[in-house]
């Protein structure tokens, strides 16, 4: 985790989440069924500890005291999100590093940006849960 994401800087707040991402968060922690109340203390514990605009979407890496959460199987669940200013809206992944929440990736489809908007400014309208 010491290494950067890219060349280019990393993209602010730290260590806080975005309001995307924090809302992205809250949508998918209903795939956690019965341990939804488990991964949302994961996200409240997560400190970002690097974040960089893909162009396409973004990267943010995360960190936490893993002993005040419980361990979740997080790997492989997201949604898809319209997003204004995007033409066929972003996935939103996540990946887990041995049950803790590690990282979380959005990406639009297709040759699609971000319409030019920075990732503090990035709102949905809709979702669906993969």
């Amino acid at each position: 985790m010491d290494e950067p994401l890219a060349s280019l800087p990393a993209i602010p707040p730290f260590p806080e989440l975005t309001k995307f991402e924090r809302r992205t968060l809250s949508v998918i922690a209903k795939l956690f069924g019965p341990d939804e109340a488990a991964f949302l203390k994961q996200v409240d514990a997560a400190r970002v500890t690097d974040r960089i605009d893909t162009a396409v979407g973004f990267y943010t890496r995360i960190a936490m005291d893993r002993a005040t959460v419980a361990a979740l199987e997080i790997t492989h669940k997201g949604a898809h999100f319209e997003v204004p200013g995007t033409r066929y809206g972003m996935l939103v992944t996540l990946r887990d590093d041995d049950g803790y929440l590690a990282d979380i990736e959005g990406v639009t489809y297709g040759e699609d940006d971000m319409g030019g908007q920075k990732l503090t400014d990035l709102d949905f309208t809709s979702f669906q849960l993969s």
